[in-house]
């Protein structure tokens, strides 16, 4: 939107975590075009109790405090920052070195644990190597310790080397996983260490062959698989889990079993999904609660919601939501934005 002309964008957040203290949490930020790019203007942090001023603000007049609250004397928590960077990232600020139970450390860890994905580099080397470039999830790489599949994949063999390491029970649920997706012929996920290097190599062991076949050799669809079940076996700590296009690179029967996958992850992150596919609308058990559409207005971005009580009428008639939006009349049942629609 800002590289589009809009002159600044806000974004808002607001969660619960786990905390003996309950309060609901809200942290927002607004980012104003500069140049290409963007730079913070404005940042709040505030309790559940949103009608009074915010525990911390920082803009280009004001400086960053925290107001008295409750009782507890106001706290000064730094100078202004530079316009280019968040409080709550700034390696000096309290919000990074603020005690675990204050709100800015709070906000912090959960906003660290927001994994996003927007695609997976399945790239085949004989076309990396056609275009001097790499094929990370294919290749030998280091293995280094891991907590969940980093963008793009680009860890996936340290990640099954953390998998392959964890307890036998927990394994052969990881490759419960494996073989629901690519079938009962699956032996086993190999990862092939080089003591010298320090680096590792995946392969796939199926029970047909002695000979397991390396990631260099597997379809894009049977990577992505493996990858999929990294990252749902994986970072089980996580907030938040944001996924663009699942349907990419996989068989429309896979992607029935990441669907399947998503909906029962550990510790029930919120997850969100960017789609353009119909058999991911017709996999949603209640789509007018699930489901945003997204649209350009006169180059204004609308995020609208499904209107619930047209809905079921359109759906008797189409079955479900991907057939209703493939017949092209999705734009039937989607209800006014309000105003406070995020």
């Amino acid at each position: 939107m800002l590289r589009s002309g809009a002159s600044e964008l806000a974004l808002t957040v607001e969660f619960r975590d786990d905390t003996a203290d309950p309060a609901a949490l809200r942290y927002g930020v607004v980012l104003r075009r500069q140049g290409g790019g963007a730079v913070f203007g404005h940042e709040a942090l505030e309790l559940s109790d949103f009608s009074v001023p915010p525990l911390v603000v920082r803009s280009p007049t004001e400086t960053r405090t925290m107001v008295e609250r409750d009782g507890v004397a106001a706290v000064d928590i730094g100078p202004p920052l530079p316009s280019d960077v968040s409080f709550l990232a700034h390696e000096g600020s309290n919000a990074k070195d603020a005690p675990s139970g204050s709100p800015a450390a709070r906000v912090r860890a959960l906003l660290e644990k927001v994994e996003v994905h927007v695609g997976l580099d399945t790239l085949a080397g004989w076309a990396a190597s056609s275009t001097q470039r790499g094929a990370p999830l294919r290749e030998p790489s280091l293995l280094r310790p891991t907590r969940r599949l980093s963008a793009l994949g680009l860890n996936l063999t340290s990640a099954w080397h953390e998998l392959k390491n964890r307890p036998s029970a927990e394994w052969g649920a990881t490759l419960d996983l494996v073989r629901l997706g690519l079938g009962d012929h699956v032996d086993t996920v190999v990862v092939a260490l080089d003591p010298g290097s320090g680096h590792g190599a995946l392969y796939l062991k199926l029970t047909s062959s002695d000979d397991p076949i390396p990631a260099a050799n597997l379809s894009d669809g049977q990577l992505t698989w493996l990858a999929y079940v990294a990252m749902a076996r994986l970072g089980g700590d996580r907030s938040l889990l944001a996924i663009d296009e699942p349907e990419l690179r996989l068989h429309p029967a896979l992607l029935g079993r990441v669907m399947g996958l998503l909906t029962d992850l550990p510790g029930s992150p919120q997850v969100v999904i960017g789609t353009h596919s119909d058999r991911v609308l017709a996999m949603l058990d209640d789509p007018a609660d699930a489901v945003r559409v997204c649209s350009l207005e006169g180059g204004k971005a609308v995020v609208s919601r499904l209107d619930p009580a047209e809905l079921p009428r359109w759906l008797d008639e189409f079955g479900d939501l991907g057939q209703l939006r493939a017949s092209g009349y999705l734009d039937r049942v989607v209800a006014e934005p309000a105003p406070t629609d995020e």
